[in-house]
């Protein structure tokens, strides 16, 4: 008879964890757990790529566990961790990080067996806490509720690295400020500028439209953009609206994403084509030369790096071309 996976876990917990003598603090994570956690945990598994191993990565913390993807042509077949791969250039089989299963299907012994003493999770993972809880002490982030900034603050608090956090704040905060001056001299005031975050979708007839997409709406709104009110207003990160209504996301510029392995550019294009063939007549953006894709994949990694690229390249599509005002 098979046993009960928490009896298995609890089972797999006694004879693989050593009895930590660490200094504990309380924590309360955003599915309000007040979890005691290490000061300086040792052995941390993070169970979701972008949003908290590469943060991790990016701190240096002591990370000995990750989910990961695996998918024909990247990474040799090996498993690799979305975000990090793409923004830090990270291979967990480099650096003798464990890999514990894809980012919705946990491996809860193979988490135990690497005798972690910390685990940080999304919300995606919230059904699982009471068997991760069993494991070691476990934290719940939600993702798509708060700015990127806010998510990665709280996995540098609880990884014990929020000095580490702080100094990459004030580079990327330096950063911002001498982008801002360089919009004003060549477009003026950046919340005159509208920018909507949007992908087309053509087998359900639907525009994917974002309010709080990763890296790149963190770095649109510290600069200062604003975006279409249908997106501004939107209760979740992300919705879709009918491409009925797709005037109400006209805006000065437009940013769709690609995937190089397998939604390149011309992919997404083509969707847009498939969607809505007069797209570049209704759409300022896509009629004036002010739409542009960037790599969700690297978008998308929870890190400072990422912040860069993804500055770097909006300074460079809209600061470095004649601009044309979108008529209100």
């Amino acid at each position: 008879m098979r046993k009960p996976l928490l009896l298995v876990l609890g089972i797999v917990v006694l004879g693989l964890s050593p009895v930590w003598a660490q200094e504990t603090r309380s924590f309360v994570d955003d599915q309000g757990h007040e979890v005691e956690i290490p000061v300086d945990p040792q052995r941390i598994v993070s169970l979701r790529g972008e949003q908290t191993t590469a943060p991790l990565v990016e701190l240096g913390a002591n990370l000995v566990g990750s989910t990961g993807r695996i998918i024909e042509g990247v990474n040799n077949g090996l498993p690799h961790v979305r975000g990090a791969y793409d923004a830090l250039d990270y291979r967990m089989e480099e650096h003798g990080v464990g890999w514990v299963g894809h980012p919705t299907e946990p491996d809860m012994e193979a988490i135990a067996a690497l005798e972690p003493d910390l685990i940080i999770a999304t919300d995606v993972w919230q059904a699982n806490y009471d068997h991760l809880a069993i494991i070691a002490p476990t934290v719940i982030f939600n993702v798509w509720e708060q700015d990127m900034l806010e998510l990665y603050r709280k996995v540098a608090d609880v990884s014990g690295r929020l000095d580490v956090y702080e100094e990459m704040l004030r580079n990327y905060d330096a950063r911002i400020e001498r982008g801002i001056s360089l919009l004003s001299d060549t477009i003026g005031d950046p919340k005159d500028v509208s920018i909507a975050i949007a992908s087309a979708y053509p087998a359900d007839g639907q525009i994917l439209i974002h309010r709080n997409y990763g890296t790149l709406s963190q770095v649109l709104r510290d600069l200062g953009f604003t975006m279409p009110d249908v997106i501004a207003q939107l209760e979740d990160g992300n919705s879709t609206i009918s491409v009925e209504r797709i005037e109400e996301i006209d805006a000065d510029f437009m940013i769709d994403t690609y995937v190089s392995s397998s939604q390149p550019p011309s992919f997404m294009i083509e969707n847009w084509d498939e969607e809505l063939p007069i797209w570049r007549d209704v759409l300022h953006a896509a009629g004036h030369n002010q739409f542009f894709m960037v790599n969700r994949e690297e978008m998308r990694a929870v890190s400072f790096q990422a912040l860069r690229s993804m500055t770097e390249i909006v300074l460079a599509n809209i600061a470095t071309r004649d601009f044309v005002p979108l008529e209100r």
